[in-house]
């Protein structure tokens, strides 16, 4: 049998996986072009410096106008434009934790139950309901003054 010789390196292979490129200087232009670069900063910090009272003028108009905003927002949210009646049948909402009704008054979705006002109006939004559509009706058990949207809600039960 002949025997085959393979051939080995004596040294290890020391490569990265890189190409080995030579230096093109650019290094030198990226120092040059960071000194102007500082030297636009201080001129530009120089200006914010001198003009303070424009900036804290443009900042107070800023907040105004944007806690206008979050009142507006929080008013339509609370409403959403859907009017409720209540109901004491207590028939009508067989469900113990569902004490939120949603009767169709035209055949375009079944009758439904839901545990808080804001599921009922997301239901009403998501499939394009109009007031004629409809009638959403709460069990007494929910109190009139009870806020129908925010942070913290309630879990109310029909009782």
């Amino acid at each position: 049998m002949a025997t085959r010789k393979t051939s080995t390196s004596k040294s290890p292979k020391k490569s990265t996986g890189r190409k080995v490129t030579q230096s093109t200087g650019k290094s030198k232009k990226t120092t040059q072009s960071s000194s102007r670069t500082a030297g636009s900063l201080k001129k530009n910090l120089s200006t914010l410096t001198t003009s303070k009272k424009k900036q804290s003028k443009s900042t107070s108009i800023k907040s105004t106008s944007t806690t206008k905003r979050t009142s507006t927002r929080t008013s339509t949210t609370k409403n959403r434009g859907v009017k409720h009646t209540r109901c004491r049948t207590k028939a009508l909402f067989p469900h113990h934790s569902m004490p939120w009704r949603l009767e169709p008054r035209t055949g375009k979705f079944n009758l439904s139950w839901f545990m808080c006002f804001d599921h009922a109006v997301d239901h009403i939004e998501r499939i394009h309901l109009k007031p004629n559509d409809y009638k959403l009706q709460c069990y007494t058990s929910v109190p009139a003054d009870d806020p129908l949207t925010g942070d913290v809600r309630t879990q109310r039960y029909v009782t």
